[in-house]
């Protein structure tokens, strides 16, 4: 029975973090990556082509939950991912709950001062989605309705790759653990007997081949559309500690401090065994294969934010420690208010730093133009996904070019009147042509604009007086050249 103590702290902390969300997607209209633009593009795509509903990148749960709201456009999409985030809040705020936690709203602010957290919780990413699922698994597991929390947690691997690991990790621990289920056999035999239920963990896969030999006719298709970049070391190397050293970033600054203490304290609990051990895996997961250059790692904190719900309530656990010290109350209160505080605005200056997340401003005033002067267009080549989602485009009729040789190739067999939209950061970047090298293949120049995009939380009048701290350089303006050529 779930207890109603400060259930009111909770809405009302759920109903600010909704206000915040929509006051992000209103000031940060852009992605810190290009990975957004492109799971919204697949979304929409799969209107046309299916396949994308169980395509490897474009991880099957998400597109498949998405397509519809793809149609809405892009805000709508964003509105979309604000909303999975909330639920996935709200049942963390209620795992809190089952394990006795109190102050349990608390979860919601712990969540909004993890600044990757901050940065995907209104954003077209995989992680969050996948730590809802992580959560009603774990809430099912705990109140003791395991094969519905296996059930729910086979969907894990279809929102990313490490839901596979995860399910292995999952399947261990319900065959070896005595108190998941009321047995009290010998270890073997109780490992043995329930085999036959851990079966259930596979379910999810075993649909996503169905569906896609079923969409694709092909039985190994999941096999052929395995990116080929993941068994290469696209990223490079990192050390064992690279994802130690970012801690800071996927659990929040000031609050690493008691989401250690909550780990080491609740570690050897076997009520805690499932959400310790997914944060554990995930930590140490990651930093094998950044370590080792597998899978494509790239390092990148924000997958950590998978588990987000299992960080969170680690910290408030180690948080409510810190209340049996011999502290005044006041002291102890008004400490976690400026924790609480200090923490939500480092997550605000996190996303305000991305410069590549105020590229959308630039490209949304080139569409204007190009709305202002319509041309035919027979064709799209763009450099950055948000053109051809603000082009109503899809990856049908817009394909990406997959480097060089191919962009080269569809530059000289595209159609007359195909237009280019083109920048000087991803364009030179990642397919070694330039907006001049276009024109060198034919193209007519219909307009080129240099942009300088502000951040949006600090003012420019602060790198005048604290030049001296290099953290400022990222919220220096972002310079960004655009370019629309048309083939004759």
């Amino acid at each position: 029975m779930e207890k109603p103590v400060n259930s009111h702290f909770m809405v009302v902390a759920l109903g600010l973090m909704a206000v915040v969300g929509i006051l992000v997607i209103v000031l940060f209209p852009g992605s810190p990556e290009q990975d957004t633009d492109y799971h919204f593009l697949m979304a929409r795509t799969a209107w046309v082509d299916p396949s994308y509903l169980v395509s490897v990148w474009a991880r099957p749960l998400f597109t498949m939950l998405y397509a519809p709201i793809a149609l809405l456009g892009y805000t709508a999409a964003r509105c979309f991912a604000l909303g999975i985030s909330l639920v996935m809040a709200w049942q963390t705020c209620l795992l809190a709950s089952d394990l006795e936690i109190p102050r349990r709203w608390l979860v919601v602010p712990i969540l909004l001062g993890q600044p990757v957290f901050f940065e995907l919780f209104t954003d077209l990413f995989t992680e969050t989605l996948f730590a809802l699922v992580f959560v009603l698994a774990v809430r099912c597991h705990l109140s003791g309705r395991t094969k519905a929390g296996m059930l729910i947690a086979s969907l894990l691997p279809l929102a990313r790759p490490e839901g596979v690991f995860l399910c292995v990790l999952w399947g261990v621990l319900v065959l070896v653990q005595p108190d998941v289920l009321p047995d009290h056999s010998p270890l073997f035999r109780r490992v043995f007997t329930r085999i036959p239920s851990v079966v259930i963990l596979a379910l999810g896969v075993v649909i996503w081949w169905f569906a896609a030999l079923l969409i694709t006719r092909d039985p190994f298709f999941i096999l052929h559309d395995w990116p080929a970049t993941w068994r290469k070391e696209m990223y490079g190397h990192g050390t064992f500690l690279s994802y130690a050293e970012r801690g800071l970033e996927f659990i929040g600054g000031l609050l690493v401090v008691p989401c250690v203490v909550g780990l080491f304290y609740r570690w050897r609990s076997s009520r805690w065994l499932l959400i310790t051990s997914a944060f554990l895996l995930f930590f140490v997961l990651h930093s094998i294969f950044r370590k080792f250059g597998l899978f494509g790692e790239a390092g990148y904190p924000r997958y950590m934010v998978s588990v987000a719900p299992a960080t969170a309530v680690l910290t408030l656990e180690g948080w409510n420690l810190f209340r049996l010290m011999r502290v005044p109350r006041v002291v102890l209160v008004a400490a976690g208010w400026v924790v609480l505080v200090l923490s939500f605005l480092t997550s605000l200056l996190y996303i305000d730093a991305m410069t590549w997340a105020r590229d959308p401003v630039a490209i949304d005033d080139m569409v204007d133009w190009l709305k202002q002067h319509p041309k035919s267009m027979s064709g799209l080549i763009w450099s950055n996904g948000r053109m051809c989602t603000d082009l109503g485009r899809n990856l049908q009729n817009s394909p990406q070019a997959s480097g060089r040789e191919d962009l080269v190739k569809r530059l000289k067999t595209a159609p007359s009147g195909t237009i280019v939209f083109w920048d000087d950061h991803i364009g030179p970047d990642w397919f070694g042509l330039t907006a001049a090298d276009i024109e060198k293949q034919g193209y007519k120049l219909l307009i080129s604009r240099e942009y300088l995009v502000h951040a949006v939380l600090y003012p420019d009048s602060g790198f005048d007086r604290f030049h001296w701290l290099p953290v400022l350089g990222r919220f220096r303006p972002r310079e960004i050249q655009l370019s629309l050529l048309q083939k004759p």
